[in-house]
């Protein structure tokens, strides 16, 4: 199948919603601007942008089809592909396109207006996106605490024989849709982007070393849990499968969130180091080369090793993009990526270094300050967590291991009044009834352990372990949505809630234990 045949296609899958395509509609627009600077043709800045790997690429690949292949005149072209878009603001850039060019204005002005243009609008809709998430966030730590105090509510209820084990199972379905709604809902408003980047040329050590761990110990993990869990109790079982898979996620999601840590700093400073590259290449008419050569490194603390390496490779003279595509794969940034590809293909088709420079540091400049702000919400998120959940978690458990004793006592007490222990002689002979209580006919003491019910303890505690395996599950993918990145930051999450989970589980009967002095 040729380009032109697969073309339409491919735009139909693009998505239709602004926020997913607006990260990549920005690229792509600083990417044209950049080139513009050169004076590059159009059919050619076209072509080049059509390149790239982006969602939204496949429109100028296709509009370059139609020119160069068939014939059409840019502006059809542009109505063409404009029609076939299904978001809307793709839909207007391509119109806009169209009628600047049938009206003869300057592609290079009006590819720097709608840069600035898009920038604003991206940035006004990621802060909406932020200030939404925020709320969102609190809206799901409210929510996730009233459901829990309904599954408490629900134990107690059940011991006074008010309820059975049916309601206490409804309200644990209750709590499972609840909470999946409060996940995918801070999925959905969360801003989309796409922050690491995994080259074909290898991952980064600390991303390298997270999935490998990721993928190689869990299963041990679960196998411990498989052979260990028939040999105990019900609680005991599931506080021994928590702490496990915890314990076995963790090496992961260390080098994950140091990995996640360390992208975000890079993405601070290649502003820094686009712009002093840029400014000293085109002040002193030098090559990119003999400009990073000049730089101090030593201001960039984070980007230091990687930018000596980069040096390195080009003053070797080994071939120019594989040395930046090998910068951009060790950084594992996808902000690099796109940043460091618009400052070569600028500078290599005949654009000012300083002014290529100044355009790429401020579309870097612009998302890592957005994405500051994100993570400022998300992190006060994720600190939140972790003590929300395990206090969820230890009311819970704590509330099951009272309504067990009380059970269990209650039980024994009806056994006893059955066979007779308690009788009227007895109650006589003791202490002295009060005027005006009559005694059951024949001593019978039961009647007042009518308002208490004895409940199946094994079926209210699978009730419960279902419950807290919802809540950590729900609890780890939550921060990591509102906080996006790599998805190996799952392993984190999870097993700081696992861990949480098990240690509590392990701890509470005991503290009740030693509580109620069984």
């Amino acid at each position: 199948m040729n380009s032109i045949q697969s073309s339409p296609k491919r735009i139909e899958k693009v998505s239709s919603d602004n926020v997913v395509v607006g990260f990549d509609l920005l690229s792509n627009l600083t990417y044209m601007s950049v080139l513009s600077i050169g004076g590059l043709p159009r059919d050619r800045l076209l072509d080049n942008t059509g390149k790239q790997v982006l969602k939204t690429s496949i429109f100028f690949e296709y509009i370059h089809v139609l020119a160069t292949r068939v014939g059409m005149e840019y502006s059809e072209a542009f109505r063409l592909v404009a029609e076939r878009a299904r978001a809307t603001s793709v839909k207007s850039l391509l119109l806009r396109f169209a009628a600047a060019l049938g009206s003869g204005e300057s592609e290079r002005d009006f590819i720097e207006q709608e840069t600035k243009l898009e920038g604003q609008r991206y940035g006004n809709q990621y802060s909406r996106s932020v200030e939404n998430l925020r709320k969102w966030t609190d809206a799901y730590a409210a929510i996730l605490v009233s459901v829990s105090l309904i599954m408490v509510v629900s134990l107690v209820s059940t011991l006074l024989g008010s309820l059975d084990v049916t309601f206490v199972m409804l309200m644990a379905l209750v709590l499972f849709s609840i909470t999946s709604i409060g996940v995918f809902v801070i999925y959905k408003v969360s801003p989309v982007e796409q922050v690491t980047f995994d080259s074909e040329d290898g991952l980064p050590p600390l991303r390298k070393r997270s999935r490998f761990l990721a993928i190689s110990i869990p299963p041990v993990g679960a196998v411990l849990s498989i052979l260990i869990i028939p040999q105990l109790s019900l609680m005991t079982a599931a506080a021994t499968g928590f702490t496990l898979m915890g314990l076995s996620l963790l090496p992961a999601g260390y080098y994950a969130w140091k990995d996640d840590g360390l992208v975000g700093k890079v993405d601070q400073e290649i502003s820094t180091f686009l712009r002093s590259v840029g400014e000293i290449a085109g002040t002193a008419g030098v090559t990119l080369t003999e400009a990073i050569r000049r730089i101090d490194t030593r201001a960039l603390v984070n980007l230091q090793d990687y930018v000596d390496r980069l040096y390195s490779r080009l003053s070797a003279s080994l071939p120019t993009p594989q040395c930046w595509d090998r910068f951009t794969a060790e950084t594992g940034s996808e902000l690099v990526n796109r940043s460091t590809a618009m400052l070569r293909d600028g500078a290599e088709l005949g654009g000012r270094t300083d002014r290529v420079g100044e355009i790429c540091s401020d579309y870097a400049l612009q998302v890592s300050e957005l994405r500051e702000s994100r993570r400022l919400t998300s992190a006060t998120f994720s600190y939140l967590s972790v003590p929300m959940h395990a206090t969820v978690v230890f009311i819970l458990v704590f509330v099951f291991q009272i309504v067990s004793v009380f059970s269990s006592k209650l039980s024994e007490v009806s056994s006893k009044v059955q066979e007779g222990s308690f009788s009227t002689d007895t109650v006589t002979t003791n202490a002295t009834v009060p005027p005006g209580i009559n005694l059951p006919a024949g001593g019978d003491m039961t009647g007042g352990l009518d308002m208490f019910a004895t409940q199946d303890i094994g079926t209210l505690g699978g009730i419960i372990v279902f419950v807290i395996v919802v809540l950590t599950i729900a609890n780890a993918l939550a921060p990591k949505f509102a906080a996006g990145g790599s998805h190996l930051m799952i392993t984190f999450y999870l097993s700081i809630m696992c861990l949480a989970s098990g240690g509590l589980m392990f701890i509470i009967p005991l503290f009740t234990e030693a509580l109620f002095d069984i």
